[in-house]
């Protein structure tokens, strides 16, 4: 079945099941041999958590889809992935995951704080927030996560990656996903934070995604000797916080949230906060919304340490605060109105294989995305037609009709055509339900005779 056909059916028939804060790992007990599951709850999901967090099982060479939107509900979340891992399999989710277009809302994570003692780091959430830990040789896709909350302890000892889909992705993909809601880096040490990815290894790479987070960096320094505090500073990017090491390539992918700077040094880029060599193509930052610290740090599309790296036809709104990368060679568009039908063609002559841009609300965006896309006003447009063809004055209560015409809001998406369709129903039944005017009275009659046929 088609991604965007998925989308469609989990935004009109699915229901949501909302976590009781337990794991059910029963779907994978006795079936360890198979090599696709389907998960349904969110038990099943913290089930998924529990067993990648043995660490001796990763899902090497096995899918596992989600047929159903969750809803964790605000319960401190144990993510897929212990800080053990990362650069290796153990204690990381090295299948695919293939959220089928589904939505997993409210995410939270608070109990990243632990003992400095405990470097071994193989309890509870082991320094990992977001809804996977680590990712290793492997693929999220399809899978969009609502309202997310996170907010690293300020005290947190451990450093580096903290996203709010992946805080830690080696030589892995993350595809068709999008993120909301906000993520807040700790102070005691330096963070990677990223409104998709946290930290990047090796060879991974991001396309077709999108975030509007809220990202917000707070390193002080506090674990470090003065005189050593401004040799470390965050990194914090709207798409990735930032490559640790090997390259990292995003394509196809846009950021309209925002990042803000408490920290006494960070890197900032709308789509990757710090990497020695990122490809970054075809992406856009539709946001103005982005800090920087003191000393200026700040990109709109990648900060580029060692000046490597390629960008390629992306864009930027038009504002000379920052560059749009430190590189000699880079190619894009520096934007004032972001609904221009040039930024949507120049998208889609340089989009990915299986990327299609389309027009979206307030800027382009994928043809999978409900929540982005224009709502249909058709039906609106038809019934304010026929309520401008009559004449107010001869009814009592045609305010009514002028009522449900100026409470149509036009910034509706595809995913809220329900709330269309009320608006334009209430134009009709406000239409219907007119009273006539007669000799100073007011009359219900059948308005039929008086009103206009289409």
């Amino acid at each position: 079945m088609a991604f965007g056909s998925i989308t469609a059916l989990a935004a009109e028939g699915q229901t949501t099941d909302i976590w009781d804060g337990t794991a059910d790992t029963s779907w994978y007990t006795g079936h360890e041999t198979e090599s696709e599951y389907h998960i349904t709850t969110a038990e099943q999901l913290a089930g998924l958590a529990q067993l990648i967090n043995t660490g001796t099982i990763t899902f090497e060479g096995k899918t596992v889809y989600l047929d159903n939107d969750l809803d964790l509900d605000k319960r401190e979340w144990i993510s897929i992935g212990k800080g053990k891992g990362g650069r290796q399999a153990a204690y990381s989710f090295c299948g695919i995951f293939d959220g089928q277009g589904h939505v997993i809302s409210n995410l939270y994570s608070r109990d990243s704080l632990m003992p400095k003692t405990n470097v071994g780091d193989d309890k509870e959430n082991c320094y990992r927030q977001g809804l996977f830990g680590n990712v290793y040789d492997g693929e999220v896709k399809n899978l969009g996560i609502e309202n997310a909350d996170i907010i690293v302890d300020l005290n947190d000892a451990s450093t580096y990656g903290k996203g709010i889909l992946v805080d830690w992705l080696c030589n892995s993909k993350i595809t068709n996903c999008w993120t909301s809601g906000s993520i807040s880096g700790g102070a005691y040490l330096e963070h990677y934070v990223g409104g998709i990815a946290g930290c990047t290894l090796r060879n991974s790479t991001l396309t077709g995604c999108y975030s509007t987070a809220t990202i917000t960096g707070n390193y002080k320094g506090t674990c470090y000797k003065e005189e050593d505090v401004m040799t470390y500073f965050d990194c914090l990017g709207g798409i990735a916080g930032g490559m640790l090491d090997g390259s990292l390539t995003v394509e196809d992918c846009w950021f309209s949230g925002k990042i803000n700077v408490n920290s006494i040094q960070a890197t900032v880029g709308g789509m990757v906060g710090y990497s020695d060599n990122a490809s970054v193509t075809n992406c856009m930052v539709t946001s103005a919304d982005l800090a920087a610290d003191e000393g200026g740090n700040t990109c709109w599309v990648v900060y580029s340490g060692l000046s490597l790296g390629t960008a390629e036809n992306n864009y930027w709104p038009a504002d000379d605060r920052y560059q749009a990368t430190l590189l000699k060679e880079q190619d894009g568009t520096a934007v004032s109105d972001f609904t221009s039908a040039d930024v949507l063609s120049g998208l889609q002559a340089k989009q990915g294989a299986g990327i299609e841009w389309v027009a979206g609300i307030d800027h382009p965006t994928f043809a999978w995305d409900d929540r982005n896309i224009p709502a249909d006003y058709t039906a609106v447009d038809a019934a304010i037609a026929k309520a401008d063809k009559i004449d107010g004055t001869l009814y009592s209560n045609y305010e009514d009709v002028k009522a449900a015409i100026n409470a149509v809001d036009r910034k509706k998406s595809k995913y809220e055509q329900k709330i269309v369709d009320a608006m334009a129903k209430s134009i009709e039944d406000a239409v219907a339900g007119l009273k006539e005017k007669d000799n100073g009275k007011d009359n219900n009659k059948d308005n039929n005779t008086r009103l206009p046929h289409r």
